[in-house]
């Protein structure tokens, strides 16, 4: 969404490294700052394996590690100065997917099969009001879909079937029609969930719904939800899967980031209903994720928060600021990244206190 890009200049705020490292065990998980070496804004994370992720960010900067995040190699993606990488998608075979955001041809795909050493664009916007905020894979990572802001009233999407060297449009009739002012946030990449052939999407600006198809996007059912909405700064943020049933959206309004209710929700059906906790006090969040077992991660200008119970109760274990974050499923381990360059390692934390675990 075009206003947040450019108003999230305005908000940020100076991030606080106070608290970011030795969390206890009481707070479900560990997170340790690492050095990235660059200085740019981060929005786009993946992670393939507990070993190798990949961060991307403004100025066409991309950086990847291979050794759990002790050392970061920044990748050269040739003429891409002035793209805005917002999502970054690591597939089954090792091809790595990012995305640009931006007005017109500033939004666009590109793709690498060789660990980016060589990249080839294979989707470039040519609508004027056309603007990319998100896209997701099934895990053989075959099957993508990518989502952007309302094109005539109807969301605009893209599909793949061959992971990712090729994309098509859905045409307009399979395009679910939106609100007057009601759009998708490129903020972390993480408004939209694939599942064999469901997909969800997550909304705000005028309100905040989530958008479901259970047919590949043959046909649509909006869902709304009690997530603060109502105005161009706020809505859903991101959403994610605990289990096939069970789900999460989060946001808020990021120009009034300290406005803590009815930020978070959660659904038991598939994400038809959707409700809040009252006693839940959640500043505004761009990122959340599952990472087994029940247990949420969440992050955002306003620090990172843990929860234990399915989002029932939730605990801020970091002031720092970070703008997104992935997790590798099995191990329930990641990477957070935000402004400046600032990244960050997390993993859970061992119940008995042993630490032998940890690299």
């Amino acid at each position: 969404m075009r206003l947040f890009c450019t108003l999230m200049c305005a908000f940020l705020i100076v991030a606080n490294r106070d608290h970011a490292s030795g969390q206890t065990g009481r707070n479900g998980v560990i997170i340790t700052p690492l050095v990235s070496g660059v200085s740019a804004s981060f929005r786009g994370l993946a992670v393939r394996n507990r070993r190798e992720a990949w961060i991307t960010g403004s100025h066409g900067t991309v950086i990847r590690t291979t050794n759990f995040g002790h050392t970061w190699r920044q990748v050269k993606v040739p003429e891409a100065e002035k793209l805005d990488f917002r999502d970054v998608e690591i597939l089954g075979d090792g091809s790595v997917v990012l995305m640009s955001i931006g007005n017109g041809d500033a939004s666009r795909l590109l793709r690498s099969t060789d660990a980016g050493n060589t990249w080839k664009t294979v989707l470039v916007n040519v609508d004027p009001q056309g603007f990319f905020d998100g896209m997701a894979f099934l895990p053989n990572g075959k099957k993508g879909v990518l989502f952007g802001d309302p094109v005539d009233g109807r969301l605009d999407m893209y599909q793949t079937s061959d992971g990712g060297a090729t994309w098509h449009r859905f045409p307009p009739q399979q395009r679910p029609e939106l609100k007057e002012g009601e759009y998708g946030f490129a903020a972390s990449g993480t408004g939209i969930v694939v599942s064999n052939q469901h997909i969800w999407i997550a909304t705000g600006g005028s309100v905040a719904r989530v958008l479901h198809s259970p047919d590949d996007g043959v046909t649509w059912n909006a869902y709304d939800t009690p997530i603060r909405n109502g105005n161009e700064s706020s809505g859903i943020f991101s959403i994610d899967f605990i289990d096939h049933k069970t789900a999460v959206v989060i946001g808020g309004n990021y120009s009034k980031p300290q406005l803590d209710r009815d930020n978070v929700a959660t659904s038991v059906d598939g994400g038809m209903t959707w409700i809040t906790r009252p006693t839940v006090r959640m500043p505004h969040k761009a990122c959340i994720q599952s990472l087994g077992g029940g247990r949420l991660l969440t992050c955002g200008r306003t620090g990172v928060a843990f929860s234990a119970d399915n989002g029932e109760t939730w605990k801020t274990i970091s002031t720092a600021s970070y703008y997104t974050l992935a997790v590798e499923r099995s191990s329930g381990s990641g990477f957070l990244a935000g402004k400046d360059g600032q990244i960050a390692r997390f993993e859970l934390a061992p119940v008995d206190g042993d630490v032998s675990k940890q690299e």
